[in-house]
């Protein structure tokens, strides 16, 4: 994977974003790795394994019987606890 520092990303924007098409570019600040920028495609492909990953370990949950019925009470606290933890949601 190719570095770029945020500075010369920021000057030489056309050459940073082409770069980025053909393969990730870490982006660093004050020689500190900051980010990550992935071509659109490589993106999607990420979202998309990442939503087959979740499937597949929901489908083994639900083998393995790990499943809870979302019944009305059921719903009523995970909202409860969803609260408590983002109060200003």
């Amino acid at each position: 994977m190719k570095t770029m520092s945020a500075t010369l990303a920021s000057k030489e924007f056309g050459r940073f974003i082409d770069a980025a098409q053909r393969e990730p570019i870490l982006l660093t600040k004050k020689d500190r790795p900051v980010a990550v920028t992935v071509s659109v495609a490589d993106w999607e492909e990420l979202v998309a394994l990442r939503i087959e990953r979740g499937v597949a370990a929901g489908l083994a949950d639900a083998a393995e019987g790990r499943v809870t019925e979302m019944t009305d009470e059921a719903i009523e606290q995970r909202l409860a606890r969803f609260r408590t933890r983002h109060p200003d949601a």
